[in-house]
């Protein structure tokens, strides 16, 4: 019976993201636009640039994007020999159907059937990984493959062989390449399961975890070294940390990276005066000013020397040492502020409504629930989503707060979710039980 449930979620879930994938987006957006962009660039040329129609004047540098999906997009345009974007999107939702069942594995081995249902319920249903599936967007692919390689973790663990530490590096490795932050993310998670095992002794528990952190290095290691190559400096996967610096430690904005441009623009009159005067020669319009723009002519202001990411990456932790040395506090509270933005709410459509907000919090506090569950029974499972959880906030924290970033960890918060429900249902029924029971009378 679960398993025709399971199948049912599975079927329900592929052919809402296959609609979405079909149709295409309304509106795409920009990041999914320039990840197209920079497909075709592989397939025409040969070059990671974005090239093709609707490329802006001044657009943000290729390289600040993760290479994953453009290689992907391209190697697809490359054996089709055309640059069909739907065919992509229609292979990107299948891949993302995958963790449905995946977190339905986890989940069962949390907490059994139930905890897994529910997990593949939150996964398959959840408006935003639907909407996402009709646009080329790095977060429903991440998504699939951070569950396989916390599975491939798990399962790991349970056959004590290296081999399958191998599996689960490959998968790191490859969601490292989509979603660049997680290379962090990887080493967190590597501290965490080598305090799990320290038990048994420091070759015991440091032998598998570098048999894992060596596939995830031979993944990116070609990227690394053509980077290396091309930028005459360690680059492992993209160059977009500057920037992101920069936006995460502008404190006035609150965590809404959106603010930031607009108060540099009214703050920094001759940056608004140099585009000005360079659209004037150019002819063009307001719609050229954008972030990136503002940032670059920023960093050539401030540090004319240094290359355009490093200036701004350099300017972003002055600032952050500043509000540290002169408003701890105040810096404190920017952070949590910017914590509550990843985490405290939806995005997008549906999930902006009250509706949507109510359901949202359901799942991250049924997922706050589970984790702490999984802390309070010593069950090695806190650590390994525990440390996952942690270093993507804290990224997410001193960079670009973006909802964006829980949502590629989605899978792995409804695993959360359906074992605290599952959990905190059994204890409810428990006590009611011991409620019931007859009191025996002397």
């Amino acid at each position: 019976m679960r398993l025709i449930a399971l199948l049912l979620i599975v079927l329900a879930g592929l052919a809402l993201r296959m609609d979405h994938a079909w149709q295409g987006p309304d509106e795409n957006l920009p990041d999914s636009a320039a990840y197209e962009r920079i497909a075709r660039g592989l397939h025409e040329d040969g070059a990671f640039e974005q090239v093709g129609p609707g490329t802006p004047a001044h657009p943000q540098p290729a390289s600040n994007y993760s290479p994953g999906l453009p290689f992907f997009a391209g190697g697809v345009f490359e054996l089709t020999g055309s640059d069909d974007v739907r065919l992509v999107r229609i292979l990107l939702a299948l891949i993302s159907t995958l963790a449905i069942p995946l977190c339905f594995l986890i989940g069962r081995r949390l907490g059994g059937d139930a905890a897994g249902l529910i997990a593949a319920a939150a996964v398959a249903f959840y408006p935003t990984l639907i909407t996402y599936s009709g646009m080329l967007l790095t977060e429903p692919l991440a998504g699939t493959l951070i569950a396989g390689a916390v599975l491939a973790i798990l399962k790991a663990r349970d056959q004590r062989r290296l081999l399958p530490w191998a599996g689960a590096g490959l998968l790191l490795g490859l969601t490292t390449m989509v979603r660049p932050e997680y290379l962090w993310v990887s080493f967190l998670l590597a501290l965490a399961l080598v305090a799990i095992e320290i038990r048994g002794g420091f070759g015991h528990a440091i032998r598998p975890v570098a048999v894992m952190l060596l596939a995830l290095g031979v993944v990116i290691a070609p990227w690394t070294i053509r980077n290396a190559i091309e930028y005459e400096r360690l680059v492992p996967l993209s160059t977009g940390g500057g920037q992101t610096l920069y936006s995460g430690s502008y404190l006035p904005s609150g965590g809404n990276p959106t603010k930031v441009m607009p108060d540099l623009l009214r703050d920094n009159p001759v940056l608004l005066a140099e585009i000005e005067r360079q659209n004037v020669r150019s002819g063009e319009g307001p719609e050229s000013i954008t972030p990136e723009r503002v940032f670059g002519l920023l960093a050539a202001q401030q540090l004319p020397h240094m290359d355009t990411d490093a200036a701004l990456a350099r300017l972003g932790r002055e600032r952050y040492m500043a509000a540290l040395r002169n408003d701890p506090a105040g810096l404190a509270s920017y952070f949590w502020r910017k914590a509550l933005r990843i985490w405290w709410r939806g995005r997008a459509g549906f999930m902006q409504s009250d509706t949507g907000r109510m359901i949202h919090w359901l799942i991250i506090v049924s997922a706050i629930t589970g984790l702490a569950l999984l802390a309070v029974r010593r069950r090695p499972e806190f650590w390994i989503f525990g440390s996952i959880v942690l270093a993507a906030t804290m990224i997410g924290v001193v960079l670009v707060a973006s909802p964006r970033r829980a949502l590629a960890l989605w899978p792995l918060v409804a695993v959360l979710a359906g074992f605290g429900i599952r959990t905190a249902a059994e204890l409810v029924r428990l006590e009611l039980q011991r409620r019931k029971r007859p009191v025996a009378i002397a």
